[in-house]
């Protein structure tokens, strides 16, 4: 009897000092955490990229909100010394275990993934055929979705219902992008704001719709061939570039570049021997080391150029990918210990790679790969890159997402290049992936003819 009491209270004291450092001291962290899959990277090379001080623990199993240590391993500095594989049968050995713990500077802070931890999934039919590209606009009130079926369809981001579809396109719709609010003034001199909608389609035409009517706007011809994709300037730098520009790509191997006020072509950029896939415009921050604006396109013909958006020159050729870049993107500029900042070109390809190259100097920085047996292809079809997010650093971080022709949705830590999360819903190929400036949500496109939302609980 008295064997019993005593075994009941030991164990009471030994949950709750589990349960106290777990929350108090050691991790905070939750299953889904867990299942990043950490534990099945033991090699060094799982932490190259993470090193001067990494110091990180790994639990790999867990009950009721509780550690369990079984099969923890702990890893500590440069030298991976795996310090205990060993499950405490007794107070003292756990108390023993837990100097250890105190001894090694633990530093897990995935702090995305605390914020999409089992994420609410909305999904949005109404497409009769593949879900080619999905974009959000500025101010987070509305996805626009562009499909094979030719439409263009318009959804209110705050009730998920179904506001407009767009019909004109002759040819599937590739590309959709979206304006910021531009301040301009009707027939009698009166102000008002525009926002649009730029579609580029497989008819070979770009069109402008105006968001706030759903109108159509004006249709933009001079491609030769296919629209592959279009991208929008940001009205931000209007000091320094007085217009806003609209840059398509094409099956015709050039990129042309509209002027948004008047609707005219300014200039076709040649360069690229086969069909320019993607193209997007980098932010611009007004700093000595990166005060220019540029464009950025990816093509079947597996570089990438960055080209002067205020000269519409040529800078540079990116070369390592083995196969169509289907997708290209920006990062936002983001502080680094040297205090210059960073910003990053992110670049999708059907070379099932992901690469990152900084924008400052050309070179790659790294190559994003999922270390999966995956019967079905990895072909990355989209990049998204979120907004810098508040750590408790004075850096912040920014996260790559990406969809594939696997059906998921990855997330990548830019400033790490590891592979943090994955999300699985859809049926079939994800062609599309964007997030929100908010960094709330995440919209996805794909070839099972549905939209899916996925929202921060």
């Amino acid at each position: 009897m008295f064997k019993n009491i005593f075994k009941n209270i030991f164990k009471n004291i030994f949950k709750n000092i589990l349960k106290m450092i777990t929350i108090e001291q050691i991790f905070s962290l939750t299953k889904s955490e867990l299942k990043l899959k950490l534990i099945e990277h033991e090699d060094k090379t799982h932490y190259s990229n993470n090193l001067e001080r990494i110091n990180a623990v790994i639990i790999h199993s867990f009950n009721n909100s509780l550690l369990n240590f079984k099969e923890m391993k702990i890893v500590k500095n440069k030298n991976y010394d795996r310090v205990m594989n060993s499950n405490p049968k007794s107070y003292s050995e756990f108390l023993n275990l837990l100097k250890l713990r105190k001894k090694i500077n633990i530093n897990i802070n995935p702090q995305l993934l605390k914020t999409w931890d089992n994420p609410k999934v909305t999904t949005l039919e109404g497409h009769t055929d593949w879900v080619n590209c999905v974009a959000i606009s500025s101010d987070n009130k509305y996805i626009i979705s562009g499909s094979e079926d030719k439409t263009i369809k318009i959804w209110d981001l705050s009730t998920f219902r179904l506001m407009a579809t767009l019909e004109g396109h002759t040819g599937s719709v590739r590309s959709v992008a979206v304006s910021d609010i531009i301040n301009t003034a009707d027939e009698f001199g009166n102000n008002i704001k525009k926002q649009y909608i730029i579609s580029g389609s497989f008819d070979n035409t770009i069109k402008i719709w105006d968001l706030s009517t759903f109108e159509l706007v004006a249709t933009l011809e001079g491609h030769t061939k296919f629209v592959w994709s279009v991208a929008v300037s940001s009205v931000e730098n209007i000091a320094t570039l007085p217009k806003q520009y609209i840059i398509s790509g094409s099956s015709d191997r050039t990129i042309k570049i509209w002027d948004l006020s008047t609707f005219k072509l300014v200039t076709t950029l040649e360069g690229h021997t086969r069909a320019v896939t993607s193209v997007a415009v980098s932010s611009v921050e007004n700093t000595t080391k990166l005060p220019k604006q540029y464009i950025i396109s990816g093509s079947n013909d597996k570089t990438i150029k960055i080209w002067d958006l205020s000269t519409f020159k040529l800078l540079e050729t990116l070369e390592g990918h083995s196969h169509l870049v289907s997708s290209v993107a920006v990062s936002d500029i983001i502080n680094t210990v040297d205090g210059l900042g960073k910003q990053y070109i992110i670049s999708g390809s059907l070379d099932e790679t992901i690469k990152i190259w900084d924008l400052s100097t050309f070179e790659l920085v790294a190559t994003l790969e999922e270390n999966t047996d995956s019967v079905y292809s990895k072909a990355v079809f989209s990049v998204a890159v979120s907004g810098i997010i508040n750590t408790t650093d004075k850096f912040g971080k920014q996260y790559i997402i990406s969809g594939s022709g696997d059906k998921t949705i990855n997330f990548w830590n830019l400033s790490t290049s590891k592979l943090v999360a994955t999300l699985e819903e859809h049926t079939e190929s994800v062609f599309s992936v964007a997030i929100s400036s908010d960094n709330k949500y995440i919209i996805s496109g794909s070839a099972d003819k549905t939209i899916k939302i996925w929202e921060k609980n």
